[in-house]
């Protein structure tokens, strides 16, 4: 079992043994094999329950048809692209990870040697239509080896040497794991991080998700982890998901940082390490990211929506470091790819140089007040693209027409983009002040439900 809608532009997600089972992960294998022609294939997994037999189902898909194959073990997606990067022996990395979604799902995150990512267009689909029109039953025709790989001493080494764990402050952090993988990795850092007071949130690895789906934006994560932090008093939250790829912080006053907040903290760290280097930001990251970048004398850049896009504009421009509005966080040093715990460790560090508070940090970088994204349901997503951008773009300071559309104007600019998994139009909006967003929220709005659009809760 294996349907064609569990192919995304990103990875790989399934309900198992509703769309994928264990012989269409074998599948999956074979078809890596007569795309990619890999000879060293590494696998590293996540807590989730079935985690476990669809590596079982791969090593049968691998089996005799490569020569070794890596098993990582529990490990968080960062690390699968560390693995690509670090190791120049290994041709091809799966994660096999559903990320943040709910436990019923599992999938794989595939990545290529240097850390090159494969997506929709680079791979996945051409795996898609190979496996659909074709029943492989390639040769066994190597004696493979599979192999026990420990990566953890190098991976944390490689972490801790972009930083200086010794300068930072005793700050007291509540951690929300969401029983993800953030809960094995945590732990194994903290030793290093002895001035850091670390209070456990759901550390148990369980792929059941007992206490919450581990995604950092749900309310009810936000709401557990602000309501420790301040009976704790503790100085920061930090919140990740499932795969441990992605991050979000809250202040000792319990408001959760957006993505352009730290996108905007994190570049400018980087450009006090190592001045005047690029930075990239995403199409519907806030306009605090350049402003910042400018007055630290750097350079900035935006992209299209997505980890893909942004690894590859990053390695043609040499770029130091690249952030998303969704909390994934990229790095020239650590191959070009996303990877939270250093997020978290460069936040650590930049706040025990400057001394302030989180709160004052929080202030430093909330100057415009934006929507959050809001979803709509419709027909034809490019149409409605379109009509818009007709619509809107007379008065316009700025049109860029790729990913979607994106209107900038003297007080406000606003995104709407299609997504790239479901038949969903995604809204995002940024204004001078409150007054100004919910005016041209309003006239957006209207405009998109007098098309059709149905707005849902996502």
């Amino acid at each position: 079992m294996i349907k064609a809608s569990i192919f995304h532009d990103y990875d790989i997600r399934a309900i198992i043994d509703q769309e994928l089972d264990e012989e269409g992960v074998e599948q999956i294998g074979q078809g890596l094999v007569k795309l990619f022609k890999p000879k060293v294939v590494a696998i590293g997994y996540d807590m989730r329950k079935t985690s476990s037999k669809m590596y079982q189902a791969l090593i049968a898909g691998f089996g005799g048809r490569v020569k070794e194959i890596w098993n990582l073990g529990l490990i968080s997606t960062d690390m699968s692209y560390f693995t690509a990067g670090r190791y120049p022996e290994v041709d091809l990395v799966i994660m096999i990870t559903a990320s943040h979604n709910p436990a019923e799902y599992n999938g794989m995150k595939i990545t290529l040697s240097r850390a090159v990512p494969v997506g929709g267009n680079t791979g996945l689909y051409q795996l898609r239509d190979l496996i659909l029109t074709t029943k492989l039953d390639l040769a066994k025709k190597e004696k493979t080896s599979l192999i026990d790989k420990n990566i953890w001493p190098d991976w944390i080494k490689a972490n801790l040497n972009l930083v200086k764990p010794t300068s930072f402050k005793p700050f007291k952090i509540v951690v929300d794991a969401g029983n993800g993988m953030a809960g094995y990795f945590i732990p194994k850092f903290q030793k290093y991080l002895t001035n850091l007071n670390i209070i456990p949130l759901y550390f148990d690895l369980d792929g059941s998700f007992p206490n919450h789906i581990p995604n950092p934006l749900l309310p009810q994560a936000v709401k557990t982890v602000r309501k420790k932090v301040q009976s704790e008093g503790a100085d920061l939250g930090v919140l990740f998901d499932g795969d441990g790829d992605r991050m979000f912080i809250m202040d000792e006053k319990g408001r959760l940082f957006s993505g352009s907040q730290t996108t905007a903290l994190l570049a400018e760290h980087l450009l006090e390490k190592s001045p005047k280097q690029l930075i990239l930001y995403n199409i519907v990251t806030g306009r605090i990211v350049p402003e910042t970048v400018k007055s630290k004398q750097g350079k900035s850049q935006i992209t299209p929506v997505g980890h893909s896009n942004i690894k590859r504009i990053m390695r043609q421009t040499g770029a130091i470091f690249g952030g998303e509005h969704s909390g994934h966080y990229f790095y020239r040093d650590l191959y070009y790819a996303d990877n939270a715990i250093l997020s978290l460790l460069l936040i650590l560090e930049s706040a025990s140089q400057s001394g302030l508070k989180f709160s004052d940090i929080y202030d430093k970088y909330d100057k415009y007040p934006q929507s959050g994204e809001i979803n709509f349901k419709v027909k034809d997503k490019q149409k409605l693209i379109d009509e818009v951008k007709k619509a809107f773009q007379v008065g316009a300071k700025r049109v860029l027409d790729f990913d979607g559309v994106r209107l900038d104007f003297d007080n406000y600019w606003f995104n709407v983009r299609a997504s790239n998994t479901q038949p969903l139009l995604r809204l995002n909006m940024e204004a001078d002040n409150k007054k100004i967003l919910d005016q041209r929220l309003g006239q957006i709005i209207s405009f998109l439900n007098s098309r059709g659009a149905v707005r849902v809760n996502e």
